[in-house]
């Protein structure tokens, strides 16, 4: 039984040649053809004075599949294949303008133009430098703690007064956490100033006795030192040597606008003109620590002299060491509300 099972020509199914058919595609079992004789030598050969008899009369004909010229089906237009062609040619074409136009000519070796559209990009504001607002934060402090010594030469020239007047003013002392103490020379006269807590105590030297001053005179308050109140005040200059320290040098701007009596610890109030121009000069380290500061406030005549001149000096040390402050008097108590009568 196993020698008539046999496989399909058209889907090699395999199944049994006597039962009929394939049944799974229907094509009918052919037997190979029994006793083939091999060809000896060429085709051509073989068959030579056959392909010369044939098609004559009594000419055996070739074996195997005979081709016959039949004519070729119509092939069918397609519209939308042309509809195709006809748009890459235009797009091709359209592709050639425009390289031409945008460098025809160019060598191959040309960059590629790249066109982009336009960014709107806001200006950036300019970095404020780190030592301007490291120094603000400590001149501008009241809470500064650090020994302070300032001296103020004032000249007054005669073109104003009948004569030369001059005034020199020193302060010699310390700021800490919003109070201060300190020796003031104005002229010929030397006190003692103290401020604890809000209150204000003065003495004269070299033996006064302390009293309690009812009224602040603004004038005699160092903190906040040199009127510095923005970074727009000051502009950074750069790093340069002095008193044999590397020091950043920094100076005041056009928008700097003083009270000069803080700045000299005098009162100006009353002279008869006023600087038109104002210098500050100020020294401090990396870390804006203020070391040292210079102010030239001046009014200059029609002719070019200095009808006033004002020459102040300031040094600091001991920058963020706090100082104990004591009031030297202890402060009337204050009266008592009085009963309400009735109560």
């Amino acid at each position: 039984m196993a020698e008539n099972w046999v496989r399909c020509r058209r889907c090699y199914e395999v199944f049994d040649a006597e039962e009929g058919p394939c049944p799974k595609c229907g094509v009918p079992y052919r037997p190979p053809a029994a006793n083939l004789q091999p060809i000896d030598g060429l085709y051509t050969e073989r068959y030579a004075d056959k392909v010369e008899g044939a098609g004559e009369a009594g000419g055996a004909e070739i074996p195997g599949a005979k081709i016959v010229d039949t004519p070729r089906p119509r092939r069918r237009s397609r519209p939308a294949l042309f509809v195709g062609a006809g748009a890459v040619l235009i797009v091709g074409a359209l592709v050639v303008v425009i390289v031409m136009e945008l460098g025809g000519g160019a060598t191959p070796t040309r960059a590629p133009v790249y066109v982009r559209g336009a960014e709107t990009v806001q200006p950036r504001q300019p970095t404020l430098p780190p030592i301007l607002a490291l120094t603000l934060g400590q001149v501008a402090n009241y809470q500064l703690d650090a020994h302070v010594t300032i001296q103020a030469n004032i000249q007054l020239n005669s073109q104003v007064k009948w004569k030369t007047q001059s005034l020199t003013t020193k302060f010699d002392g310390h700021v800490s956490e919003g109070d201060q103490s300190g020796t003031v020379q104005t002229g010929g006269t030397s006190q003692e100033i103290r401020m604890v807590g809000g209150l204000f105590f003065v003495r004269s030297l070299p033996s006064g006795k302390w009293s309690l001053l009812p009224n602040l005179p603004s004038y005699l308050l160092v903190c906040p030192v040199l009127g510095v109140s923005s970074t727009q005040d000051l502009v950074e200059i750069g790093p340069t040597m002095r008193a044999g320290q590397m020091m950043n040098h920094l100076q005041s701007t056009s928008s700097w606008a003083p009270d000069i009596s803080r700045i000299t610890m005098t009162d100006l109030s009353s002279l008869p003109i006023k600087p038109t121009a104002m210098l500050l000069d100020l020294w401090v380290d990396d870390n804006g620590v203020p070391l040292s500061a210079t102010v030239e406030a001046t009014n200059i005549g029609d002719g070019g002299t200095k009808l006033l001149d004002i020459q102040i000096t300031y040094t600091f040390s001991d920058v963020g060491v706090p100082t104990d402050m004591v009031a030297p008097i202890s402060p009337s108590p204050a009266p008592s509300p009085s009963a309400t009568p009735g109560s």
